[in-house]
């Protein structure tokens, strides 16, 4: 299974449109997942044309009442429970304190944005995600990511983990 992973996208009058680099690099996802400040319904509606899309609130979309979204999700998917959430919550860049919520919603994976800066790290049997910003992003090169989930079975993996690969992508 392959998951495209993309946060803040911010998309304005000032900031621009979503890039056609991130909707092609996204063909023949089975989900997408936005970790937050989506700014306009547009953004999910075209995202949602190439496949099923999750998306979580951001600070900047909280003020937006038609994205009606939530500031968590949590989605299940071959054994593994992915938390969904934009991290604005949570200190900036402190992964310690991203990994314990993780811990305390019992997830596998954890996607996040807010800093708008591309990471990954695995500790503990929990791996925190986040994709940056494919728009205009703050101090990083813009990014997206593609999480793979092997399906092969579960009896084969020494750990959960080892059946998920994260793949970041620049967008220039």
């Amino acid at each position: 299974m392959k998951i495209g992973l993309i946060s803040d996208t911010h998309i304005s009058k000032s900031r621009g449109k979503l890039s056609n680099k991130v909707l092609e690099a996204f063909k023949g996802m089975d989900l997408i997942l936005h970790a937050g400040d989506i700014n306009s319904q547009k953004v999910l509606d075209k995202l949602n044309q190439i496949a099923p899309i999750i998306a979580v609130e951001g600070n900047n979309d909280r003020n937006n009442k038609s994205l009606n979204l939530k500031s968590v999700e949590i989605i299940e998917i071959h054994n593994l429970r992915i938390l969904l959430t934009h991290g604005d919550k949570l200190p900036r860049g402190d992964y310690n304190k991203y990994f314990k919520f993780a811990q305390k919603h019992d997830a596998n994976i954890l996607i996040s944005g807010h800093s708008h800066k591309p990471h990954l790290k695995k500790e503990k049997g929990i791996l925190l995600v986040n994709p940056g910003s494919p728009n205009k992003p703050i101090k990083s090169e813009p990014s997206i990511a593609i999480l793979t989930i092997n399906e092969k079975e579960k009896e084969e993996y020494a750990s959960k983990l080892d059946q998920v690969n994260v793949k970041f992508i620049k967008i220039v």
